[in-house]
């Protein structure tokens, strides 16, 4: 069977599912974009990944096999994910305390939401990818019970709006 882009972005968005509680986005782009934002073209049913930033083109990398596409996607996004959540967790641990600890803990979290083989892969490879990251500190990182992003980022985007303007609504 022919890989298209109807079939890769259904992949994207059933992964997508399993990471924002059954919600179906894109987590990566299917239209050339910049800013760093991967995007995802299908050629003759291959899978082209490219990335670029600033004007500078990155790729494109390429495959045949969706679940290698899938794996790539799901790292980027799960990236993403995990940095944003240990950013809004940072207040919790002493100012000494290596972030990459948490966001390797929930980065590893999340791929097991998608695929175990990907979550022990990345784990594996913590070490050499980030010196001086010790697995059992990465093992033993609290993650409060739960590892999907409950809501979303653009939640909690939408209640700090919210907040904001409510305090602008409010008479001097």
């Amino acid at each position: 069977m022919t890989i298209t882009v109807e079939g890769v972005r259904a992949a994207v968005h059933d992964m997508s599912a399993k990471l924002y509680d059954g919600q179906r986005r894109d987590l990566v782009g299917f239209t050339i974009r910049d800013g760093s934002y991967p995007w995802i073209e299908v050629h003759d049913g291959v899978i082209h990944w490219t990335l670029m930033e600033r004007g500078v083109k990155f790729g494109p990398t390429t495959t045949e096999d969706l679940h290698e596409a899938m794996h790539w996607v799901a790292l980027d996004a799960t990236r993403s994910m995990a940095m944003y959540w240990e950013l809004g967790q940072r207040d919790r641990w002493p100012e000494d305390r290596d972030t990459r600890i948490g966001w390797n803990a929930k980065q590893v979290g999340l791929l097991r939401l998608l695929d175990d083989q990907w979550a022990e892969e990345y784990r594996a490879e913590i070490p050499e990818r980030c010196p001086g990251v010790r697995l059992e500190d990465v093992d033993a990182h609290p993650l409060d019970g739960w590892v999907a992003i409950e809501a979303a980022d653009e939640s909690f985007l939408a209640r700090r709006w919210r907040k904001l303007r409510d305090k602008l609504r409010e008479p001097y």
